[in-house]
């Protein structure tokens, strides 16, 4: 996993307008929990948390906070970043300290290696079902993430959870689950009178079309006698 050292301080105020007036001077409000102590409040540049947690890519590290210019002997992690439901901007960011020698539970992003041959090739349709996966490990085992190759997926074929190979580290979803699978192309519309058929299809679809042309008139009852009453004037003028 990952490693990433980020410069924080403490700060003795809390309070929405404190969090507020941070924000305004583009400081995240922060809180690290764990360890022996008691939850302790932090704020971080902005532009300094980005530019560290942008080289991660999206996948999980091993954070080390130095807490007013002092390292701290505890490595850490995030736990949650909250934002603005409308700007996307980080408003608020969960650390949380662990230890070494204690497995951790954590989601880990699944990344997919290639193309799978049954969509090159045959149209097949991918099937991606998990986008991450839950682990449970110790912190130096966790993985940054997931890699599945899928180069020699046919249609109908799947990688399972229990296929992935990671010494040391146990998945919390179904073993017999499948995280990616290839699947037939949906049926195709039916063929133009023009197309696969050819003449024949073109034939049918003439006839079909010449049926319903030549469909019977609906005889209403009065248009039956009115039918009627001419024949009969046709007769009498005979």
């Amino acid at each position: 996993m990952k490693e990433i050292t980020l410069e924080v301080a403490s700060r003795n105020s809390v309070g929405k307008g404190v969090a507020r007036k941070l924000r305004a001077a583009k400081k995240i409000p922060a809180v690290v929990y764990g360890g022996k102590n008691n939850p302790v409040s932090l704020e971080l540049d902005h532009d300094h948390f980005h530019q560290k947690y942008h080289s991660l890519h999206g996948e999980n590290a091993l954070v080390n906070l130095n807490v007013d210019g002092k390292g701290s002997e505890n490595k850490a992690m995030i736990r949650d970043m909250q934002r603005d439901p409308v700007t996307g901007t980080i408003i608020h960011i969960d650390f949380q300290f662990i230890q070494m020698d204690e497995k951790i539970r954590i989601s880990v992003p699944v990344k997919l290696i290639g193309t799978a041959i049954g969509v090159k090739t045959y149209s097949g349709v991918l099937q991606w079902n998990y986008r991450n996966l839950t682990v449970h490990a110790l912190p130096q085992y966790v993985p940054e993430s997931i890699d599945v190759n899928i180069e020699n997926l046919n249609i109908g074929d799947a990688v399972h959870i229990r296929d992935l190979q990671y010494p040391n580290v146990e998945f919390s979803e179904d073993e017999h689950e499948p995280v990616v699978s290839v699947i037939a192309p949906k049926l195709a519309k039916l063929p133009s009178a023009a197309g696969e058929g050819g003449e024949e299809g073109a034939e049918a679809a003439a006839t079909e079309e010449t049926a319903e042309q030549k469909e019977p008139e609906v005889i209403s009852e009065k248009k039956a006698e009115e039918r009627k009453a001419e024949k009969e004037k046709d007769k009498d003028k005979k």
